[in-house]
């Protein structure tokens, strides 16, 4: 069975402020540092202890890379596609599609296709049956405050588990993107850890209806 260990911090946006979360997970094959905040303190990340793997899992996702490699500089640092190209001062080791994964046994990738500008990619931790996303899904239920409401509300997230149409905004290939969701629909998962809001369990349910709500049919 996996450790699993969540950091939770805020960032500032016009009228709102955003709960962001890294995930640590504590494999038998190695310590993944899953989407490091950028307002994540050195003291909570040398309270880890050692970490073999840091992970940007999308091009939105990288702010807390750099700290993070100088804090464990032996780890390898894992990119999306273009990473290098679009993020050239970042410290990349590893490039998904390009490396192999070597932790898919306890914690599958999925990359989710078609998002060109953000390449996204998600990871599913078999023990505990646990789908781990950055912008995919939000889950903002404490939201509060007029900005919130309004900028949410946009975005169809306010105050409910959905897929953001901020996030959707970003697909350019749209069968593409269908088909990753139905790749990752194939593993078994009935939990859901995102950056942004609560985690959901039991959450496969939810998972189908909020893909359906935007017209997808997994």
């Amino acid at each position: 069975m996996s450790e699993i260990k969540l950091l939770d911090t805020q960032i500032q946006m016009p009228l709102l402020s955003l709960p962001v979360r890294t995930s640590v997970l504590k494999l038998s094959t190695g310590t993944v540092l899953l989407s490091p905040g950028s307002k994540l303190l050195k003291e909570q990340l040398q309270e880890i202890g050692e970490v073999t793997d840091i992970v940007g899992p999308s091009l939105l996702h990288c702010g807390g890379v750099k700290q993070a490699s100088q804090i464990f500089p032996q780890a390898r640092v894992w990119g999306p596609p273009r990473a290098r190209e679009l993020k050239p001062d970042l410290p990349w080791t590893h490039i998904f599609g390009k490396d192999e994964w070597i932790h898919e046994r306890e914690l599958h990738l999925v990359p989710i296709q078609g998002l060109p500008g953000a390449q996204e990619h998600v990871f599913i931790d078999a023990a505990s049956r646990t789908l781990y996303v950055t912008d995919l899904f939000f889950n903002l239920q404490q939201a509060r405050g007029l900005g919130a409401r309004i900028i949410l509300g946009l975005f169809g997230t306010y105050r409910r588990f959905a897929l953001s149409k901020l996030f959707l905004s970003y697909v350019k290939d749209r069968a593409a993107f269908e088909a990753s969701l139905r790749h990752m629909m194939k593993y078994d998962f009935n939990r859901v850890v995102m950056a942004h809001g609560e985690v959901l369990e039991p959450a496969r349910p939810a998972v189908v209806e909020a893909l359906r709500e935007r017209g997808f049919h997994v």
